[in-house]
C-alpha cells in the first residue's frame, strides 16, 4: 500500500503544471488633453507630454490584472474656455467641466483631461474624464506609488461602469491609493470594455 501511494504521488508530481490562461487583452484608445488657461491658473496643468505618457504606463500596469490596456491615441494641449471665476455655490467639478471645450474630443477614444487643481481628485460623469495633478489621498499597503496614475486608473474604472467600494486596498475606493480589483469587478470591466470596443472599432 505504501509503495502504491508513493508511486501515485510521484506520478502526480511529474505531471506538467497547467499555466493559467491569461485574459485576452482588450485595447481601449485614449486621448489625453493637457489643459491650458491664462485666466484661470487652477486649470493650467504643469504636466508634460512625457509625464502624461508615464502616467498611462502606470495606469496600464494597474489594469493589467483585468487584461485591459489603454492606448494613447495622442497627447495634446487644450485651451480652456474663458469662463468667469468659480462662485462658492458652484461645484468644482461642474465649473471645471464647463470650461472644457468638447469640439476637440476624439470620436473614437476616451478623452482624459488633466488640470492643476480642483476639489475632487478626479471625476467622470459623462465625457471627459478629468484628473487633478495634485490629488489628496491616504496611502494603503501595496498601493500605487504614482497618485496621478492611480486617480486616472480609478476614473477609467468609472468609465467601465465600476462603482465606489469601501475596501481601502481596492482601486475603486475613494481617497486612497489602492489598486486591487475583485473578480466580479474584472468581469464587469471587461464586459463594458468589449462593448466600447464594439462601438469604436471601425469596420
Amino acid at each position: 500500500m505504501t509503495r502504491l501511494l508513493i508511486l501515485t504521488l510521484l506520478m502526480v508530481w511529474s505531471l506538467p503544471v497547467q499555466s493559467r490562461e491569461p485574459f485576452p487583452l482588450i485595447h481601449l484608445r485614449v486621448r489625453a488633453h493637457l489643459m491650458q488657461s491664462i485666466t484661470n491658473p487652477r486649470l493650467q496643468t504643469t504636466l508634460t507630454e512625457k509625464e502624461a505618457r508615464v502616467i498611462f504606463d502606470e495606469v496600464n500596469k494597474i489594469w493589467a490584472q483585468a487584461g485591459i490596456r489603454f492606448e494613447l491615441e495622442s497627447v495634446d494641449s487644450l485651451q480652456a474656455l474663458d469662463l468667469a471665476p468659480k462662485r462658492w455655490y458652484i461645484k468644482d467639478r461642474d465649473w471645471v467641466k464647463a470650461t472644457i471645450p468638447t469640439n476637440q474630443f476624439s470620436p473614437t477614444a476616451i478623452d482624459v483631461c488633466f488640470v492643476k487643481d480642483m476639489g475632487p481628485n478626479g471625476f467622470f460623469y459623462g465625457e471627459p474624464v478629468v484628473v487633478c495633478e495634485n490629488p489628496e489621498f491616504h496611502k494603503v499597503s501595496g498601493g500605487a506609488k504614482n497618485p496621478v496614475a492611480r486617480v486616472t486608473a480609478h476614473e477609467l474604472g468609472h468609465v467601465l461602469f465600476l462603482q465606489h467600494r469601501q475596501e481601502h486596498t481596492n482601486l475603486m475606493a475613494s481617497g486612497k491609493n489602492g489598486v486591487s480589483l475583485n473578480p466580479q469587478e474584472i468581469k464587469d470591466a471587461r464586459k463594458r470594455a468589449l462593448e466600447i470596443v464594439g462601438h469604436t472599432v471601425q469596420p
